[in-house]
């Protein structure tokens, strides 16, 4: 009986075949032209709405059911306190009842009065779920023997998304934070996921970890602005379970920086993203090793002894990321969540349909793909307008871009580096 259920069971290679199956350009058009109805957008909302509970989206020759794959790979997410599906809901205090495509689809029939047209919103939504279970599928990577191989499938099959306004994520580091961005009650599975993280290649690990800093980096400078008062310590007493990762990110950072691998493009991406993980919290980094990092010592003394013989070098290569008015700097960006500034992206790009810039490039400008400094600017900026409600509440907005706040974090990394 064991071995029959170890010969039905899902693998992620499947879970990848099958979404590349239904994400290729003519299934996907089928899919958006079958489940646009002619009675208008309510009615095709509806129907998505339906797909997607089911996990099956129709076309005009089959069915394309996901239901048996995304359901085996929640379940195995799930066992390990990852609810990659759901959203917790803060005022019931427990998972929202719909999958999170689904909060999706709904908060645009809330916002019916003002969207681009009927294909693109459905194009967008659709987005919304296959994001959803490559995030679901990036998590299970271990599953896999070759873990990095999966990685590299996810990044390939995040570039088939984007039919409608352009796609929100470019590579699976990115995918796999956003994935677990959402509250999580069972803090264990952030201490097994990211051992599994340290032990990818090295040029995954790399991926993750420039990926990992800036993200980090927006998500303190975010609670240090409106909830810990710059009180670093109280920063660090709330975020526990942050800080193992972002002391995995600049460890990879700074060991890659050390060892000089890697083009100038490379060079360049990883000097921003040890300034991003640095920013974070840099005192945490510079002296006695921390409290937030008690069983990590010799990682910590790695990093401290480095950042102390290497810094005239890395305060000459910072200054190229120096914030300026004149300029984006990733540094200004931040959220009190990840998935937070997602729904914004969305939210944004259901009401004017416009090609935007992606996460990646709201992280980070070393390794921009889409759009020019000035457009990622506006484009954080409209975000902040959106999450602020485009009125000035006195309720801090959950997604801030502030030249103001990039120029403080960067100069109090240079201040505390030069101290040291």
């Amino acid at each position: 009986m064991a071995a029959n259920r170890e010969r039905v069971r899902v693998t992620i290679r499947e879970a990848c075949q099958l979404a590349e199956q239904v994400l290729a350009p003519d299934p996907r058009q089928q899919i958006i032209d079958v489940v646009q109805s002619s009675e208008g957008l309510e009615a095709s909302l509806a129907r998505l709405r339906r797909a997607m509970r089911s996990h099956a989206f129709p076309t005009a020759r089959a069915t394309h059911s996901l239901a048996r794959v995304v359901q085996a790979l929640d379940q195995r997410a799930k066992a390990e306190g990852f609810h990659v599906l759901e959203s917790w809901d803060y005022v019931a205090h427990k998972f929202a009842d719909d999958i999170t495509p689904i909060l999706m689809l709904d908060r645009c029939v809330l916002d019916a009065d003002e969207r681009t047209d009927d294909e693109t919103v459905v194009s967008i939504l659709i987005d919304q779920y296959f994001l959803a279970v490559l995030g679901l599928i990036v998590l299970r990577a271990w599953d896999d023997e070759n873990p990095n191989e999966v990685f590299d499938e996810v990044t390939r099959l995040l570039a088939l998304l984007g039919g409608g306004s352009g796609r929100f994520v470019n590579d699976a580091a990115t995918l796999l934070l956003l994935a677990v961005s959402h509250y999580h009650p069972q803090e264990r599975a952030y201490d097994v996921l990211i051992e599994r993280i340290g032990a990818l290649d090295d040029d995954h690990r790399l991926q993750f970890a420039l990926a990992c800093a800036p993200v980090l980096s927006g998500h303190f400078r975010w609670g240090l602005r409106f909830m810990y008062g710059r009180d670093f310590g109280r920063l660090r007493d709330d975020n526990v379970v942050d800080y193992p990762w972002l002391l995995l990110a600049v460890r990879t950072l700074v060991a890659v920086y050390c060892g000089g691998t890697g083009g100038p493009a490379a060079r360049t991406a990883v000097v921003e993203g040890l300034l991003a993980g640095l920013s974070a919290d840099p005192r945490a980094f510079t002296g006695p090793t921390p409290r937030c990092f008690q069983g990590s010592e010799r990682d910590h003394e790695f990093i401290r002894t480095a950042l102390g013989d290497r810094r005239a070098e890395l305060l000459r290569e910072f200054d190229t990321f120096r914030p300026s008015a004149h300029s984006y700097s990733p540094l200004g960006f931040s959220a009190n969540f990840l998935c937070n500034a997602h729904v914004a992206m969305v939210a944004t790009a259901l009401k004017r349909g416009a090609r935007h810039p992606t996460l990646d490039d709201l992280l980070g400008g070393a390794r921009r793909t889409d759009g020019l400094p000035r457009e990622v600017e506006t484009y954080a900026r409209s975000l902040m307008d959106y999450a602020s409600g485009g009125r000035a509440t006195g309720v801090p907005a959950l997604i801030v871009y502030d030249p103001l706040d990039a120029r403080h974090a960067y100069n109090l990394t240079v201040q505390v580096l030069n101290e040291s």
